[in-house]
């Protein structure tokens, strides 16, 4: 052998070493299986860093579009198959995010056109990472709201359907979380559908958008996500359980003004929303963040020193009396704050602002004090007015919670008409 073609030990070592360190990395971050249908689909790592994701990798392909998942085979039994998700979507800017979920699959023989899928959008559990539901299928801890929507994803998993449930731009993932911006929560409630059809073969095009509070909202704004941002889905109808809605009134009510043309129940309906910080708070930060305002501008410094807790708290903490539930609204913003350009991004993000043409099917408690069923009374007078398919429900004794399991049987029988009619 001449001396060109022996190998240089050193070399030889380096590449060996680089080779081994390949391999570690693909093995411990993510694997590539074949899915049901034969497309590769990655395997993303365990634990807490299922939820990194680089940069590259986010900008490989299209929103909608698989990043990896996970089988659950641990934790809360949520009924036939259910896989952690990361998927490619739009943020509350109109750029590419990464967003988290959970797909979950019936068990057996689909029906003839494959499971029929619902996209499930989640009440506030707060802005910090640790609040996304998605969490609780990685580190156990499961909160009573948590547990409420997995007993729910279970009874829909057992009625045949397929339940995909995003956990919303930044919840879980890198970055924060734009509390109660429509857009993006819209467009991640969407984007998860897509992307469980690279995960199933076995799933209908045909969906429905439902939501409870902040996920009222979110389903509402799916609406605007049809036709060639989500090409070969059919949205059935969208059912809104406790959305908040009138937002722009609300911010302009908590800038010291009451909007021209509001009736005196609306103004009380949005004095009630804006009395505290506990909502309102997030929501102007979060509407400040994706305006580029700075915060400073707009919130008091005793209102600055609660922020880190939007980062590391979830909804009940952020309502203790330490926190934005022991603040008056009055002392969170600035007195001199000028909320122009807020109440524009809160109201392009408002679902008073939308003109759904999907069937929409609101439902409110008579007893909600969270979000006052005034709200809902007008947003389904405004949807009339359009001549949008509109059913409103108004569930007597009802509080914010409640509403869920008392308006079951009423939701049930709509979701399965609105299948039936798009079918």
């Amino acid at each position: 052998m001449n001396a060109s073609s022996t190998p240089h030990p050193r070399r030889g070592l380096l590449v060996a070493c680089l080779l081994v360190i390949a391999l570690v990395v693909t093995v411990v971050v993510w694997r590539v299986r074949e899915g049901d249908d034969g497309r590769q689909v990655a395997t993303g790592p365990a634990g807490a860093a299922f939820y990194e994701v680089s940069p590259q990798q986010l900008a490989t392909d299209r929103h909608g579009t698989l990043i990896w998942s996970r089988r659950v085979v641990d934790g809360p039994t949520i009924g036939g198959t259910t896989h952690l998700v990361m998927y490619r979507s739009m943020s509350a800017k109109g750029e590419p995010v990464a967003v988290s979920g959970v797909v979950s699959i019936p068990s057996g023989e689909p029906p003839e056109g494959g499971w029929p899928v619902i996209s499930w959008g989640h009440g506030t559990t707060g802005m910090a990472d640790d609040c996304a539901p998605s969490r609780s299928l990685v580190d156990q801890q499961t909160g009573i709201y948590t547990a409420s929507m997995d007993q729910t994803t279970t009874d829909l998993v057992g009625d045949g359907y397929a339940v995909v449930r995003t956990d919303y731009e930044g919840l879980g993932t890198p970055g924060p979380h734009p509390y109660l911006m429509g857009q993006s929560a819209g467009a991640s409630m969407t984007d998860i559908v897509l992307a469980a059809h690279e995960l199933s073969p076995d799933l209908s095009p045909r969906w429905v958008a439902m939501g409870h509070s902040q996920g009222g909202q979110a389903a509402l704004f799916t609406s605007r996500f049809t036709d060639a941002y989500a090409p070969g889905l059919d949205l059935a109808g969208i059912v809104a359980l406790a959305p908040p809605s009138q937002l722009g009134v609300v911010v302009e009510m908590a800038g010291g003004q009451a909007p021209a043309g509001t009736t005196e129940e609306e103004q009380a309906a949005a004095t009630d929303s804006a009395s505290g910080a506990g909502f309102l708070g997030p929501l102007v930060v979060a509407a400040a963040r994706v305006t580029g305002v700075d915060v400073k501008d707009v919130v008091t410094p005793a209102g600055q020193r609660l922020l880190p807790q939007l980062e590391d708290r979830c909804i009940a903490e952020l309502f203790r009396e330490d926190s934005f539930g022991g603040m008056r609204l009055e002392d969170f913003l600035r007195e001199d704050a000028d909320l122009s350009r807020i109440r524009r991004t809160v109201g392009t993000n408002d679902a008073a602002e939308l003109h759904p043409h999907a069937p929409v099917l609101i439902v409110h408690g008579t007893k909600d004090t969270t979000v006052p069923p005034l709200l809902s009374d007008r947003l389904s007078e405004q949807y009339e007015q359009q001549g949008a398919d509109v059913e409103y429900v108004r569930v007597s004794g009802a509080d914010h919670i409640s509403v869920l399991e008392a308006s079951r049987p009423r939701v049930q029988e709509w979701v399965s008409a609105a299948f039936v009619e798009a079918g």
